[in-house]
């Protein structure tokens, strides 16, 4: 096939080029300023925006499918900035799609537009969830409301016969580009730094962790096997709080507080780190919506994807320690 891939510099999108490039023919859509060096050998690349439809409309001519992972993934951005990129930019891929006669589409949304699962039966959802509920919702921030709007989308244009398919990564983590949306690998490196005095959420709270090869493995499966109109969640093993941070303290060698901050002072000082980020131009290691995140469970079944792509996501275990030992090639992690 030859695919026009869309977030090709992002975390996940590096990963997952690289798993396709000795597959298929590649053109990325990259912005004009963006990076070009450490692709693989003879994939394409194409200037422009998944915000401007004429870029993508010409990316996308002569090719047998679109890859859409380009995404605004940031702890704190303009609400408009979301609405752009993640509402935007899937309505100008399908536009494209259209216009071109691309017979494929896979877009890669979030677990965060499934929702938290503390309500849900067993407390685990997968892809086969009702439709999101837009009207009235209170957001925990922009990144969910806008990526919960395009799912809806992309349910709508499946369900008029788009040939869209719809994958849903857990949390995401693993070595690659240190980005906001890498959240647990910068989360690791504030701990073995010992910059965190105390941790945020209970304990009891359970998160699904998957490592970053293994979603793009599913990635690759699904634009080669999934019939159209299939929704994935693409997610790993799902852990307390608790079991997490025994984990990375077990295989970093390192102490992990015990102290657990109280959600009030932990918003206060996400309000304190957010104003000072914006002062700076920094990245704050901690906002009021991410201990909203931390208030609730985020649990996932990947069964579908596992009987229908082979689907086969590692261990937490696993994937800290290869994480965990990059981190250490790299000269990342405090000797």
């Amino acid at each position: 096939m030859k695919i026009l891939v869309t977030g090709a510099t992002g975390f996940l999108g590096r990963r997952v080029v690289a798993a396709l490039a000795p597959r298929h023919e590649l053109r990325l859509l990259v912005r004009p300023a963006a990076s070009r060096e450490r692709f693989p050998e003879g994939v394409e690349f194409v200037s422009g925006d998944v915000t401007e439809r004429a870029s993508l409309a010409a990316g996308a001519a002569g090719c047998d499918a679109i890859l859409h992972a380009a995404a605004l993934v940031k702890i704190d951005a303009p609400a408009v900035a979301f609405d752009r990129v993640n509402v935007g930019g899937l309505e100008n891929v399908l536009a494209a799609a259209a216009e071109t006669g691309v017979g494929r589409i896979v877009y890669i949304s979030s677990f965060i537009a499934l929702g938290p699962t503390e309500l849900a039966p067993g407390g685990v959802l997968d892809e086969r969830g009702a439709l999101p509920t837009i009207a009235g919702r209170t957001w925990i921030n922009d990144y969910q409301r806008t990526k919960t709007v395009s799912d809806l989308r992309a349910r709508q244009a499946i369900a008029g016969g788009v040939p869209l398919s719809v994958i849903y990564p857990g949390v995401i983590y693993g070595p690659g580009e240190l980005t906001e949306g890498n959240i647990l690998v910068r989360h690791l490196l504030d701990l073995a730094r010992g910059r965190l005095p105390a941790l945020v959420g209970r304990a009891e709270r359970r998160w699904n962790y998957v490592f970053v090869d293994d979603v793009a493995a599913g990635v690759v499966a699904a634009l080669e096997r999934a019939p159209a109109g299939r929704r994935y969640l693409l997610g790993g093993e799902n852990v307390t709080q608790a079991e997490l941070y025994r984990l990375i303290a077990e295989i970093g060698g390192i102490r992990v507080p015990r102290l657990r901050m109280p959600d009030f002072l932990a918003s206060a000082s996400g309000f304190a780190m957010k104003g000072l980020a914006r002062l700076t131009g920094g990245v704050p290691m901690l906002t009021p919506d991410l201990v909203e995140i931390y208030r609730h469970d985020w649990a996932y079944d990947s069964s579908t994807a596992e009987g229908d792509l082979g689907y086969r996501p590692r261990s937490l275990r696993t994937g800290l320690a290869e994480t965990v030992a990059w981190l250490k090639e790299t000269g990342a992690w405090p000797a």
